[in-house]
């Protein structure tokens, strides 16, 4: 049954409400409901059940469902049932129905402007439909066999629609603002095609209403299509090889693409004159010179199959004199049974690189001798770095380059380097993400949508560790950021538990005047104390089904200016004294270790000692910042500082800084200060024990989202150039600390397309290019022209030109990149096991902090379905 009411709006800035009474039937009798009152409508922003009051006479209790649908920039379709919890029929029980609506900005349309999107109904869903007619033309001559197919998307709506050639059809749409594309008709062979034109990008579909779209296409266009095929099965010796192809129309090159054996190019839409040339470069591998001929033809509008087989190809023995035999002395800290390694040795002096290939090198001390000889020359040797049984190995190569002589025997040490161990309890046994909560109650639902692996929140009132007072337990969040991820992981229904993280602060140097504050044995006192109340907070949340109840990433910027000011293990700091005043104001009866002195190094080993005796289920994570070296300006380039703390023997140096030895300096700083040491311990009871050192290092960047101001104008905005050499960091420090990172508070914002409304004022909007990088973002590709012109326009600052470019246009044109694949498909190689996104004012998951929109959540939510295993990357995903 349809049901008529009476709405009442109030167009409140931030928390706009909404009141149906008056229900009645459609023609005009009282309301029948029996299991279930349905009501739709439109919103900029979103509901949650605890925004739903419903009055009732006699009195009901009311089970409450709400489902939303982003369908544009922060609005969002939603759906409320409202059903009674004793099951018996409600009638026209329903008296009122009051709704606040959490809005997803100050700038987002007035709820009023929707008033005409409300709809209800008794039993059934609302009648909430228009019509798409759509006149579509007759299929082209030769086209008639193809299928036309229109895609219509309005948010996270989809819908798909097959009109007839030649026929008016109707189609029943929900309301709204849908936009419009179709696909070319081309058939099978793609020898024939034709353009779609569509009298429109976007339509309107109204309530009761109908819509016309009229569809039309371009003249027939005829091609050639070509099927080049690599099928060198005959030559075993050549699988797994990358080889260049060419295209070439009337002897000059129109495309190079790269295929192995096994794999087919299709090259489409060429021309119907002329003739044409496919070519496979030649290969020099293991002393036989491989050469292929050209397959050619005419261009002539037809389809070709153009295979290279054994046929085309011939061999020649390339063996040189004065060429040895290379010993390969494999020397591993651990030998890992039953992996084989490859080295590639390549001389690119010639204009046809000689290449030697050694297969199945074991794992294991030992010497290889290559079965072929070397031919002298100078050989850069590459060997790839591979995870077993999930634990990064790294193989490193010496010399290199290789310089091979007449007369002189050849060898090389391949060592192998057991690295991170990526299985961090906690967490799942593949790459995971989470994200930032606010604590908004639209929270849980975006996090579900996710499906997230964890959430973060800063602990205490302050976020900064409270450094002035101790605590009231209703001020610490830490007991509602474990029911907030337990709320998640009950409506995901997954067996891994949602971990809940908390940020603590037991030293803020985030705030300046670090030489005073990490002194400071008062402000030491009240945060131990906090952390204490915290750790004490989760420990006593752990369950069968909870077996680690929270994880606590600590201090925040702390690393970062101590090794930016070359603070040696030694500094002292007091520590013993207000960390024993923190102990007796929670009763802690337990003796502070000797391990523990009065300095940096005593420091960090109290904080993690602390976490390990108070709460020893926890997972503990240090931070490290981008710019603990000196500054974060050697992310756009290398970078020559005046002044460097080199951990290795204490002195401040100049030094040129790389993404690789920027990782480097920070691990051996953390090594250095014993984040990761283990602490002995007595128990009162005399029992010893040892507290383990951290579990993991996050790694922060810089939190602003790309566009905002707090960001470009801080000399934050990046393209993917940068971000990759942002993750060759996070590669490097988990490389020398051996141990996992989790890239942390990273920002999930995505680029504008074309197609996205970016204002001129676009800073609320919180566009960026991280989540593009790490998610992918095909629609961008590899295309600077493919980003909105509103930000490549944005000129930077004078004081940044060095490092960014004049404007974004510069920064993104300095480097080839393509976006059109996520970035994390190499994460577990590079030792990170897990990525938390978004921070308490950058785009995260959740849409009430950042950018509103579900592209981040939809993008995670697909990654669940086949996430990256901690596995060796050549391998293939299952």
């Amino acid at each position: 049954m349809q049901l008529t009411f009476s709405l009442s709006i109030n167009d409140n800035a931030w928390y706009p409400t909404a009141e149906l009474t008056g229900f009645k039937s459609e023609s005009g009798g009282s309301a029948d409901v029996h299991n279930k009152m349905v009501l739709v409508f439109t919103g900029p922003g979103k509901v949650a059940e605890g925004d739903i009051n419903v009055e009732s006479s006699p009195w009901r209790e009311f089970k409450k469902t709400v489902e939303s649908s982003e369908v544009g920039s922060g609005l969002f379709d939603i759906k409320v049932t409202l059903a009674p919890v004793d099951g018996q029929p409600l009638g026209d029980a329903v008296s009122k129905v009051h709704i606040g609506l959490n809005k997803s900005s100050d700038t987002a349309p007035e709820w009023s402007d929707f008033a005409d999107t409300f709809a209800a109904a008794a039993d059934e869903d609302p009648a909430v439909a228009g019509m798409l007619v759509v006149n579509c033309a007759a299929a082209p001559a030769g086209l008639d066999g193809t299928e036309l197919e229109l895609v219509l998307v309005r948010g996270d709506s989809i819908e798909r629609l097959a009109p007839k050639f030649g026929q008016v059809s109707s189609f029943p749409l929900s309301i709204g603002t849908y936009s419009v594309s179709a696909n070319a008709l081309k058939t099978a062979d793609a020898t024939l095609c034709a353009s779609t034109t569509l009298s429109s990008g976007e339509v309107a579909i109204k309530k009761g209403e109908s819509a016309a779209l009229n569809v039309a296409f371009g003249a027939v266009k005829r091609g050639t299509t070509l099927d080049v095929t690599l099928d060198l099965s005959a030559i075993p010796e050549l699988a797994g090889e990358d080889l260049q192809v060419r295209y070439a129309e009337n002897n000059v090159v129109k495309m190079s693409f790269t295929l192995q054996s096994g794999q087919t190019q299709r090259l489409e839409g060429l021309p119907v004159a002329g003739g044409f040339t496919v070519s496979v470069a030649g290969l020099k591998l293991n002393n036989t010179d491989y050469q292929f001929s050209d397959r050619a033809g005419n261009l002539d509008g037809k389809y070709h199959q153009v295979d290279f087989t054994g046929l085309q190809v011939s061999q020649k023995d390339e063996r040189v004199s004065g060429a040895q035999k290379l010993t390969v002395n494999v020397r591993a800290e651990k030998a890992v049974a039953g992996k084989a390694l490859t080295l590639r040795l390549v001389d690119t002096s010639s204009s046809v690189a000689r290449e030697y290939r050694i297969d199945a090198i074991p794992a294991q001390n030992g010497s290889v001798v290559s079965p072929f000889t070397v031919a002298p020359g100078t050989y850069a040797v590459k060997s790839d770095s591979f995870i077993l049984d999930s634990i990064v190995h790294y193989t490193d190569v010496t010399p290199s380059p290789l310089t091979v002589v007449s007369g002189a025997a050849a060898s090389l040490t391949l060592e192998i380097i057991e690295g991170a161990d990526l299985r961090v309890k906690g967490f799942p046994d593949y790459l995971s993400f989470g994200a930032c909560a606010n604590m908004s109650p639209s929270n849980v639902d975006d996090f579900v949508a996710a499906r997230v692996s964890s959430i973060f929140k800063y602990s205490g009132d302050d976020g900064m560790g409270d450094a002035d007072v101790f605590l009231a337990p209703e001020k610490e969040p830490t007991n509602q950021v474990i029911q907030m991820a337990r709320n998640v992981s009950a409506k995901l229904g997954d067996a891994m538990p949602v971990l809940p993280m908390m940020v603590s602060y037991t030293c803020n140097l985030s705030l300046g005047d670090v030489e005073k504050i990490i002194k400071d044995p008062v402000r030491h006192k009240y945060s131990f104390a906090n952390f204490i109340q915290a750790l004490q907070m989760a420990q006593a949340m752990k369950d069968d089904e909870h077996p680690v109840p929270a994880g606590f990433i600590v201090n925040p910027d702390y690393l970062g200016e101590c090794q930016k000011s070359g603070f040696a293990p030694t500094l002292a700091i007091p520590v013993r004294e207000p960390l024993a005043e923190a102990l007796e104001h929670h009763g802690v009866d337990i003796a502070i270790p000797a391990g523990i002195t009065n300095t940096l190094k005593g420091y960090v080993k109290a904080v993690n000692w602390l976490t390990r005796v108070v709460a020893p289920d926890v997972v503990l994570g240090w931070q490290v910042n981008l710019w603990g070296v000196a500054g974060s300006q050697w992310i756009y380039h290398d970078f020559e500082y005046e002044v460097v703390f080199d951990p290795a023997d204490g002195k401040n140096k100049k030094m040129t800084i790389t993404p690789q030895r920027a990782g480097q300096l920070t691990a051996e700083y953390a090594l250095l200060v014993g984040i990761f040491e283990d602490t002995a311990f007595e128990r009162r009871d005399g029992t010893k024990d040892v507290a383990k050192g951290a579990d993991f290092m996050a790694i922060d960047r810089y939190e602003a989202d790309d566009f905002t101001l707090r960001s470009y104008a801080n000399g934050y905005c990046y393209s993917p150039y940068e971000w990759a050499r942002t993750f060759d960091f996070c590669a490097a420090v988990s490389r020398y600390l051996r141990k996992p990172v989790l890239p942390w508070q990273f920002p999930a914002s995505h680029l504008a397309t074309k197609m996205d409304q970016v204002d001129a004022a676009f800073d609320e909007q919180h566009w960026g290019s991280g989540g593009s990088y790490i998610l992918g973002h095909a629609e961008i590709g590899s295309s600077v022209d493919a980003i909105n012109d509103t930000l490549l326009d944005l000129a930077f600052s004078p004081a940044f030109v060095d490092m960014m470019g004049n404007d974004t246009r510069e920064l993104f044109s300095r480097h080839t990149w393509d976006l059109t694949e996520p970035k994390y498909m190499d994460f577990p190689a590079r030792g990170i096991f897990h990525v938390q996104l978004g921070g308490g004012a950058t785009t995260g998951v959740v849409s009430a902090v950042g950018d509103t929109s579900n592209w981040v959540r939809n993008r995670l939510n697909v990654y669940r379905n086949n996430p990256v295993p901690f596995a060796d990357p050549s391998d293939k995903r299952k």
